[in-house]
């Protein structure tokens, strides 16, 4: 279950690309290439190491103008979109 406290790293079936201020990745399994807008490029950039859903948020607060519910919800959506498509690898914490 993807919650605050669960742990999420970009898994080792893709590879990605910095291009300006996004982000392009390509999942190795199926060949399918994904767009991350800025803000997402950055939360891509954040889970290169495993980390709580919760730190990525923190770091997130401290960055944007963003209410920490506004915050806390993109980011699970996102998240559970790359966790979909096979991009990032969840863990309990």
């Amino acid at each position: 279950m993807l919650g605050l406290t669960a742990i999420v790293v970009a898994s080792s079936d893709q590879v990605s690309s910095k291009l300006g201020d996004e982000v392009v990745i390509l999942n190795l399994r199926n060949g399918v290439y994904y767009g991350l807008d800025p803000v997402g490029a950055r939360i891509w950039e954040l889970i290169q190491e495993p980390r709580t859903v919760q730190e990525v948020c923190a770091v997130l607060l401290e960055e944007y103008d963003v209410t920490p519910e506004q915050c806390t919800s993109d980011v699970l959506a996102l998240l559970r979109d790359l966790e979909a498509q096979g991009l990032i690898e969840v863990r309990s914490a």
